[in-house]
């Protein structure tokens, strides 16, 4: 067997979004264009609309291969755009990161056979999964802020600017059940999976746990976080699983599931963080 390819990581580069955090992008190319690894993965949040392919071109020249799994702001369309959310996702996303180099992991995963390893990736998504059994039984009558996103101060950004003719359940599913199969014909072929996804794969790599009792804004957030399915899905697999890595909090958490280690990467608007894998 030949040593496992060396993986670069980072999420949530928010193209376009911020100009510190895209000074601190293009010092992140700069800095593995010196230091190139085997693979290059980006979880997700890459830029939305026309700044997706403008980050992706940033790394054209980087000499390895690269992957991504999109984010819940690279799946955002305007409300005069001609294509909705989940066309984003099957058709435009995919078709932009191939122009650019870059292979999209919601399609299939990466194998390194001769390492035994592979890369399996997904969007994720979240399903209230995390939190609806509590929020029933502390704030029964506020379980309607699922549906409207609406927290007791603002609005998830999500139920503005994510639009199918989906709910969040029903897109959940579909997903995690494509990561549930790409991953198991893997591990079919070799012996460990990486996994990367934007949402946190399992909620001890999510928001920060203080202990305290959650009020209602903070089951509102961990129901917008993840889904319990892909959780108990990467329990069944722990011995196959080595690493598990994710975005969109914008909290660097680092926590295990079984035998599983994971990693929220941790980037943010106005800063950048990379994590490598030898």
């Amino acid at each position: 067997m030949t040593a496992a390819p060396r993986l670069a990581l980072t999420a949530d580069l928010h193209w376009g979004h911020n100009p510190r955090g895209d000074e601190a992008t293009r010092g992140l190319v700069s800095f593995l264009a010196a230091r190139p690894p085997d693979l290059l993965v980006l979880a997700g949040d890459i830029g939305t609309g026309e700044h997706f392919a403008e980050c992706l071109a940033l790394f054209r020249d980087l000499p390895c291969k690269k992957a991504l799994v999109p984010g819940n702001h690279d799946l955002w369309v305007a409300l005069d755009d001609t294509k909705d959310s989940l066309q984003a996702y099957t058709d435009y996303l995919p078709r932009v990161a191939a122009e650019h180099g870059f292979h999209y992991l919601d399609r299939g995963p990466l194998l390194f056979p001769d390492a035994g390893l592979a890369v399996v990736g997904s969007v994720n998504w979240y399903d209230y999964s995390w939190s609806r059994d509590e929020m029933q039984r502390k704030y029964p009558a506020e379980v309607q802020r699922f549906q409207t996103k609406r927290f007791t101060r603002g609005r998830h950004n999500d139920a503005v600017f994510v639009r199918w003719p989906l709910d969040d359940a029903t897109f959940t599913a579909r997903v995690v059940g494509v990561l549930r199969e790409q991953l198991d014909a893997a591990l079919a072929q070799v012996g460990h999976a990486v996994v990367v996804t934007h949402h946190p794969s399992f909620l001890g790599i999510s928001f920060p746990q203080d202990g305290q009792e959650r009020d209602l804004d903070r089951l509102l957030w961990d129901a917008f976080g993840g889904n319990a399915a892909l959780e108990e899905i990467l329990r069944q697999r722990a011995g196959g699983v080595a690493f598990a890595f994710c975005g969109h909090t914008h909290w660097a958490r680092e926590n295990t599931l079984d035998d599983i280690r994971g990693y929220n990467i941790g980037g943010g608007y106005p800063f950048k963080r990379l994590l490598w894998l030898e």
